[in-house]
């Protein structure tokens, strides 16, 4: 039996490097850095952080990511453009949640769920789930399922209102927004 190993570029190596230290440092900071010996075990977390990730890199046969997907990503304008989404995303949870709490705190729950399908443009794996998980991520919606088609992508989104069915379908969602990311417009 022969295991064969996929060399590693230099860039994709870095990357994933990269990233897997920050989700490090995302799940395990540390929390009393204000002290003499915070500012120590943050310098060793760090350095623990870097050297797992090198680690990690190495010896994990398969990529993060592809050369392909860094050169879709290593440019200025898309890193801004994901920048202003993730920013967005975040305020459309925050308005999101609002409207949750408010309904759920109301005497008379006032919901009307429903599910709606949405036909998109988007074709790459990459976007589809980009699309997905914002959905998913917002308060009140969740996405059921995801499936690419030859014209693009269908989801099956459960809202909890109306009013959020007519948004989604009327305001084209995340859609044109995570096209915009790539720079292209929808028709």
């Amino acid at each position: 039996m022969k295991i064969s190993i996929k060399r590693k570029s230099r860039n994709e190596f870095l990357v994933s490097t990269f990233f897997l230290f920050l989700f490090w440092m995302a799940i395990s900071f540390p929390s009393n850095i204000y002290s003499k010996l915070g500012v120590i075990n943050l310098i060793e977390h760090i350095i623990l952080g870097l050297i797992s990730a090198v680690i990690i890199t190495a010896i994990y046969p398969n990529n993060i990511f592809t050369s392909d997907e860094i050169k879709k990503y290593a440019n200025i304008k898309t890193l801004f453009r994901l920048g202003i989404y993730f920013s967005r995303l975040l305020a459309d949870i925050f308005l999101a949640g609002i409207d949750v709490a408010r309904r759920v705190m109301r005497k008379n729950i006032v919901i009307s769920p429903g599910i709606v399908q949405i036909k998109t443009p988007l074709k790459e794996d990459d976007e589809i789930a980009l699309n997905a998980n914002s959905i998913t991520l917002t308060p009140g919606t969740i996405t059921i399922e995801a499936k690419k088609t030859e014209e693009g992508s269908i989801f099956w989104v459960h809202c909890i209102s109306q009013e959020s069915v007519r948004d989604i379908l009327e305001g084209g969602g995340f859609v044109d927004r995570i096209s915009h990311i790539y720079g292209r417009k929808n028709d």
